[in-house]
Parts: C-alpha cells; structure tokens; sequence
C-alpha cells in the first residue's frame, strides 16, 4: 500500500513533489501502520480517506500551478469526441445508428470495448502525466557579451 501511495505521489506536479513526496510519504506509512492497529475496517476507513484527500490535494495543487486547463481541456474534448462516437441514437437529428441493413451484424464483446476505451483514454492519461513537460518551456540563454 505504500507502494501504490508513493507511485500515487508522482500524479502531483513537479515542485509541489520535490518540497512535500518524502515527508507526506513518511506520514502515510506512520498513519497506515496506526490503522492497521485497528484492524482491517479501520485500515479499509482510512484509505477512503487518503483516496479522497488526494483527489481533493490533486486537484488544488494542479489548479495552482495553471496546467489544470490544459488538462482539462484534454479530457473535455476526449469526452466529447466519445459523446459523439458512442451515443448517436441520443441525437435528435434524423441519423440511423448502427450498419448498413445490407452489412452483417457482428456482436461486439466487452473485451473489444474495453480495449477501444483504453486507446481512446490513452491520450488523456499522457497529457496528464507530462503536463509539467509539455508546458516547460527552456530557461533563457545567457547573452554572451561581447567586450571591445
């Protein structure tokens, strides 16, 4: 479990990572080690509690940092793109979903769709990983300057 926290740890932007991941690591194994005293309904109670503190802590140290929109400008747009893809029959226009009459009907299996959700989310899950990256612009070159 204090594996899987430290590995949640990385979802936080770079600097807040480097001032606050060693010490919030160590608090989580002390507060893990003090639940697990009480038994598996207290250690089931507090990592409910850490999943929502990190959502809550993720979201505000993202939104300090202005990447936010660029994160969920990604997700919106993937949203979309899957309301368009998958719920034609919720439109109102004049649009008959589904194949051609003539076409075969092949079932296609959860698996498949799985695999199709994956590869759709795929671009979402990037962009929020390498935000800090693809947002990083190079520090200014020092002019050199030029004596007489």
């Amino acid at each position: 479990m204090v594996h899987a926290y430290a590995r949640l740890l990385r979802l936080y932007p770079e600097a807040f990572r480097r001032r606050y991941a060693a010490e919030m690591s160590l608090d989580f194994a002390e507060a893990l080690e003090a639940a697990r005293a009480g038994g598996w309904a207290a250690v089931g109670a507090f990592a409910l509690r850490v999943l929502g503190d990190l959502a809550m802590s993720l979201l505000r140290e993202w939104m300090r940092t202005g990447r936010l929109a660029l994160t969920a400008a990604t997700a919106g747009v993937t949203l979309l793109l899957w309301a368009l893809a998958l719920r034609p029959w919720a439109w109102r226009w004049d649009i008959q979903p589904g194949p051609p009459p003539h076409a075969p009907a092949t079932p296609i299996t959860e698996v498949e769709l799985l695999v199709l959700v994956v590869l759709a989310l795929l671009p979402v899950v990037v962009v929020i990983l390498f935000a800090g990256r693809l947002m990083r612009t190079p520090p200014p070159r020092a002019r050199r300057q030029k004596w007489p």
